[in-house]
């Protein structure tokens, strides 16, 4: 027994404690947006959680705007140019965060004055509130990586789960909850949770004494070079995240002018159901690009994507048989009463996954190679099959014709992104 327990001590100390952290805030992260989608469907009308989803989406296209602008220069710059002062940095990065998220809510607010809908009023309301505070908790949490304290994020997330989810069942009860106050409590869970993160790594630091010591002017001298070397080092990622936000929200676009929010709320409950395929996907995801990055050879390369691409292949497999097989008891779970009328449509959506996450190993391979530019021009090829297939389907079939574009548009990926990869990806490795 007792060199049982030496055996298993040992092996504790080979785990790296911020590769576990890593995992649970990850975990924490996807957890905490399924449940927020999952609860507002079960308690929204089908309008107000149609607004949802269109806040929801606007959110991500906020992250995926910021992520190639801020976040991932802060993760590469952190430890490289600005590494004799990362605390110093990282605090005008958040200057720069607010600049722009300031800039957003302005937007914002004057959309919901020219609104004449309520729904649509409250959700740019809400939005003018939430966008800037959720966008710095993920910020917040970046901040953490780069500084290699993924345990604080994760305890971030532990904060922000409760606080979201009391809130709005508090609301609920009281016949509060809607669109606009749904956005408020994202925003104010993220702002708590975030600001916490940040006085914590703030007192482990000791941050502060940085700021106080460089002069006013040198401080506004050193925000304007953050932000050119954030350009400079953003301008050829965010064409691809815009791509890939035309992609995304497309359908959704379609959806509102020719069917309305209930159609919306119809799609994100979709999304929402497949979202813990996504999720466990990621998790190798985030395995994939370091280990092709080093591999020795194109053999060695190609046996890894091989390995990948069975592995996403056959568990997308197994996940569509069980989500297409046991469809109505899991919609009777997670969402009661609503949305049953709906759930026959996983049979074809959940097979988005598997497309995906095959596409997503030669996106890995090109990101190794680098060679991004092949990934810019597949978003551009499936921008194009959006448009064309989301105008002809879903002004006709409604969400029906959503579902068959968005599988449409993501099996073309994946097979464009093979084609890509053996003509051209291929032929240029190593």
């Amino acid at each position: 027994m007792a060199h049982q327990w030496q055996k298993i001590a040992t092996l504790r100390r080979r785990i790296p404690q911020n590769a576990v952290w890593a995992l649970l805030d990850q975990a924490l992260y996807g957890i905490s947006n399924f449940l927020a989608n999952t609860l507002m469907a079960r308690w929204l009308e089908p309008t107000e959680y149609g607004a949802f989803a269109v806040g929801w989406m606007i959110l991500l296209i906020g992250y995926q705007v910021q992520n190639p602008l801020i976040t991932e220069p802060l993760t590469v710059y952190t430890p490289n140019r600005f590494r004799t002062a990362p605390e110093l940095y990282q605090q005008i990065v958040q200057y720069l965060h607010w600049f722009l998220t300031g800039l957003a809510a302005l937007v914002f607010v004057l959309l919901a004055g020219l609104q004449n809908d309520g729904v649509f009023k409250g959700l740019y309301l809400g939005l003018a509130f939430a966008l800037p505070f959720v966008q710095y908790a993920m910020l917040i949490r970046r901040i953490c990586y780069a500084n290699l304290a993924p345990r604080l994020s994760a305890l971030g997330g532990f904060l922000y789960l409760p606080l979201f989810v009391l809130s709005a069942f508090i609301l609920h009860n009281a016949s509060l909850l809607n669109a606009f106050t749904a956005m408020l409590l994202m925003g104010a869970a993220s702002l708590i949770s975030g600001y916490w993160v940040w006085w914590q790594w703030s007192r482990v630091s000791q941050q502060r004494v940085y700021g106080a010591t460089l002069p006013f002017q040198a401080q506004v001298k050193l925000f304007w070079a953050v932000l050119r070397y954030h350009w400079r080092y953003g301008r050829w990622g965010l064409p691809a995240s815009l791509l890939w936000i035309l992609v995304t929200s497309l359908p959704y676009v379609l959806l509102v002018r020719f069917h309305g929010l209930e159609s919306v709320a119809g799609l994100r409950v979709l999304e929402n159901t497949v979202a813990p395929v996504n999720s466990f996907f990621s998790a190798f995801n985030s395995l994939m690009l370091p280990s092709f990055a080093r591999a020795s050879s194109p053999a060695n390369l190609e046996r890894m994507m091989r390995r990948y691409l069975l592995l996403f292949t056959t568990l997308g497999f197994l996940f569509w048989l069980v989500l297409a097989l046991l469809h109505e008891p899991i919609f009777r779970l997670l969402y009661g009463a609503n949305y049953q009328d709906i759930g026959r449509l996983l049979y074809l959506f959940a097979l988005v996954p598997m497309a995906t996450w095959f596409a997503e190993v030669f996106f890995s391979a090109f990101r190794a190679q680098e060679q991004p530019r092949w990934i810019t021009w597949l978003y551009v090829l499936a921008s194009f099959s959006t448009g064309v297939l989301g105008w002809l389907l879903i002004q006709r079939m409604g969400l029906q014709g959503a579902v068959v574009t968005v599988l449409c548009t993501q099996a073309l990926l994946a097979i464009a992104a093979l084609i890509f990869w053996f003509r051209l990806g291929r032929q240029r490795t190593f």
